[in-house]
């Protein structure tokens, strides 16, 4: 009913990058509501490995840490498909019981603290797993696996932020007995 719209045919990926920002006194409780049908999806990440090698390799696998849930256990994000090309993939959602990451205890944010962090990750949210274990890949060959996502909106219309970074770890390791070796900085990622 209002502009603006936007009109898809088929299956294509719409990006909507949004900026709020208050420019006067008088704009406090200033909200930003983005509506879209039940038949889209917010699509998040899509962590693609390619083969540049000059042998075939298999039995690599991808870890995805993707934040899920905030204080008491509040879903932010959650996964609604997993598309994956030339591999197997499991998800695990977050346990029930708080979990420790290193020495210390995860705790949540609590959706008022948002305005004091600017991102939320596996260190103050609790999180889901996708481990994939990928197919045979030849040299030049790619696999792609695809993340579908919905953000939970009542999570964060009742937060207190200016802007959060949600942030995911995404893991590439070859087996123990593998004479594979990765780069350095292929191991790991933040996205």
């Amino acid at each position: 009913r209002q502009s603006p719209h936007v009109l898809r045919k088929g299956r294509r990926k719409v990006m909507v990058d949004v900026v709020l920002e208050n420019k006067k006194e008088n704009a406090y409780n200033t909200s930003l509501l983005i509506r879209f049908s039940s038949n889209l999806h917010f699509s998040s990440l899509a962590l693609q490995v390619q083969n540049f090698g000059c042998y075939p390799v298999r039995n690599l696998t991808l870890r995805m840490a993707l934040p899920a849930l905030g204080y008491r256990r509040a879903a932010f994000l959650s996964v609604t498909r997993v598309l994956a090309g030339n591999a197997t993939c499991v998800l695990q959602n977050p346990p029930e019981e708080p979990r420790q990451r290193g020495t210390a205890t995860v705790v949540p944010v609590h959706p008022e603290n948002l305005l004091h962090v600017d991102r939320l990750d596996c260190g103050n949210a609790w999180c889901q797993e996708l481990s994939c274990r990928l197919g045979r890949l030849d040299r030049g060959a790619e696999v792609s696996i695809h993340v579908l996502r919905t953000i939970h909106n009542d999570f964060f219309r009742g937060a207190k932020f200016r802007s959060v970074k949600v942030v995911s770890t995404v893991w590439l390791g070859v087996p123990g007995s593998s004479v594979l070796v990765l780069e350095e900085g292929a191991h790991r990622r933040e996205v």
